[in-house]
């Protein structure tokens, strides 16, 4: 067995990148994609093989994107030696893929692994993101029949001559378990229309293995499906993410329960050999730190960060490509297979449509195994074919989209002088998150407020302020909650950022109302080492405080489980309306910086 790169740019150049990523600590690994990235990385491949010939090959190819989120329009651009180059968009999108899908379109699979709808762009949130399953119908080929209520019935593995098949991730339950299944199986929303008609529904099968109904603990969806690829059998297993019980308003999902990943994947990778199924491909909602270049030899389980790689370590023999989700990131690498075996080839092309995975398996068609397999990420330019000539059908529908929300989207709420982005300090804070945290507690008239800094989705450009970039801040619709807390429960909500389900992964709260420095130095329940409240004065333990925060994480996301001792919560409004309340209140003028409310000692 070996596993290699090939690419025009040297291999030294690579290596040396990877090798000071490497060496850097978890919380200065890249969070972004920088143009090293675009113009190495994106035409790079990892490719394994392994060491005896077959006597009867067969190509494969899957195509996989992740994290789309409704972002239908061209959403990205890089400066380049000539000039600006854009990349993204559906319609520019569906052109690449369907050039990739050539020359052999009936052994090609696309595939969807999660978040496809959720946090999107207005042109699709806005319309309960009917126009994002709309694209991707039409990335379906002429074998995907409509799904009806009995698709979740049938006994997996299920067999289906669907080229194009995709998992859940969690942001496709928002709206909770009704709307999804809305979405999936067409339906009249309780609202009625979007365009004049009821939802048709979904076309594209999807899978989960993990996801029950807490009555009875049947399947929301089937586990798994077989498709045939000229004779060729390819198994695709689905997963989401466990943690979607905490990044989703618990509401919206108590009749849900996910399961534990991997006993999940294995049973049904266990169900898809004893149908004879050699070649299987994990769709999984859930994402590595690694590195932003391809790795020219398997990467060990120490060199990667992530849940994902918790999960591959607790495989069992089957998977052999994982086309992964969530993280928004560059993922093209190797990791080491159950039991020394054939390494797991883990691909994730970053989000928004803005990259997608192209990877190409010889099988063996004596045995159904798979004995080569290689893969890059390749990105969706706009200035080159096929990206030059965008997909008709698809850039009608978003056109469409986007003229009945421009009206909404363009209206003028206010100017900012300089950008305000989400992006934090070493401490935890952020200027945009100020914003948004004072917006709320002006709304309740509360002594404090608390945003989740995951639930802040772009950044404010210098210049005019329009609803629709304030939508692509909060896309969530989250309502503000005002509440009652203890000095007590606010200290120990304070250091839920570090502890208990956040202790692996620190989530930092965006404060108004309150300074405080913290020491992580300290033990649990000690870490906060010095608070003060807008007069000046520390939190009191006994004292009751107002707060304000959205009902997300009032409902216990993101495992803040204080909030759940609050006393008279009172819905306020909807998030996005305090803050255009809140600028439109400033007179137009939007003004936040870091202050100083959160500082690490």
């Amino acid at each position: 067995m070996y596993a290699s790169t090939r690419n025009r740019y040297p291999c030294v150049l690579r290596t040396l990148a990877a090798a000071a990523w490497l060496a850097m600590p978890p919380a200065t690994w890249p969070q972004s994609t920088d143009e090293y990235d675009r113009r190495i990385a994106a035409e790079a491949e990892v490719a394994w093989r392994a060491p005896v010939s077959p006597q009867q090959p067969a190509k494969v190819r899957l195509l996989g994107f992740n994290d789309f989120h409704g972002h239908l329009r061209t959403s990205a651009k890089i400066e380049g030696p000539s000039g600006p180059r854009s990349f993204g968009g559906a319609a520019v999108l569906k052109a690449w893929l369907d050039q990739s899908r050539l020359p052999e379109r009936e052994r090609t699979l696309l595939l969807l692994a999660g978040d496809q709808i959720g946090a999107s762009a207005p042109e699709s949130g806005l319309l309960r993101d009917e126009p994002t399953i709309a694209f991707l119908n039409l990335l379906a080929d002429g074998k995907c029949p409509p799904l009806t209520r009995e698709w979740p019935r049938a006994a997996a593995p299920v067999a289906t001559r669907c080229r194009t098949i995709a998992t859940v991730g969690n942001h496709e339950f928002d709206r909770g378990t009704a709307e999804l299944e809305r979405l999936l199986y067409g339906g009249r929303h309780p609202s009625g229309p979007v365009l004049g008609r009821d939802w048709r529904g979904m076309r594209i099968p999807f899978v989960a293995a993990n996801v029950v109904r807490r009555e009875g603990q049947v399947p929301l969806l089937p586990e798994s499906v077989i498709v045939d690829l000229d004779d060729v059998k390819v198994g695709v297993v689905g997963a989401v993410t466990t943690r979607t019980a905490s990044l989703v308003p618990p509401q919206r999902i108590a009749d849900l329960r996910f399961l534990p990943e991997a006993p999940a994947i294995n049973a049904a990778v266990a169900r898809l050999k004893a149908q004879g199924v050699r070649t299987i491909v994990l769709l999984l909602h859930e994402g590595l730190q690694s590195p932003v270049t391809p790795q020219p030899a398997v990467l060990q389980y120490d060199e990667v960060r992530g849940r994902l790689a918790e999960i591959a370590r607790a495989l069992e023999p089957g998977v052999d490509v994982i086309v992964s989700g969530d993280s928004h990131r560059y993922t093209n690498l190797l990791l080491p297979g159950p039991a020394g075996g054939k390494p797991i080839l883990v691909v994730q092309a970053r989000a928004h449509g803005t990259s997608f995975a192209e990877v190409d398996l010889t099988v063996d068609r004596a045995t159904g195994a798979v004995v080569a397999k290689s893969s890059r990420i390749v990105t969706p330019w706009t200035d080159e074919l096929p990206g030059a000539k965008p997909d008709r059908q698809v850039a009608k529908l978003v056109e469409s989209a986007v003229a009945v929300t421009a009206v909404q989207e363009a209206r003028m709420v206010g100017r900012t002088a300089a950008a305000i982005v989400r992006e934090s300090n070493a401490a935890g804070e952020s200027a945009l998150g100020n914003l948004i945290a004072d917006a709320q507690r002006a709304a309740a008239g509360t002594d404090f407020a608390f945003m989740n800094r995951d639930g802040i989705r772009a950044d404010l450009d210098a210049g005019p302020v329009t609803w629709g970039e304030l939508y692509r801040v909060q896309p969530f619709g989250n309502t503000v909650v005002k509440l009652t807390m203890t000095g007590e429960q606010l200290l120990r909500l304070l250091d839920q950022q570090w502890s208990g389900g956040n202790a692996a992964r620190p989530r930092f709260l965006q404060v108004s109302g309150l300074r405080y420095v913290y020491d992580l130095r300290r033990p649990p329940g000690e870490r906060i080492v010095d608070t003060a409240d807008a007069t000046g004065l520390p939190i009191d333990p006994a004292r009751r405080y107002t707060v304000a925060a959205n009902d997300f994480i009032v409902g216990g996301g993101d495992f803040y489980g204080a909030f759940a001792e609050g006393s008279d919560a009172t819905p306020v409004m909807v998030d996005i309306e305090a803050l255009e309340a809140f600028v439109r209140g400033a007179g137009g003028r939007v003004e936040a910086r870091i202050e100083g409310r959160i500082q690490r000692r």
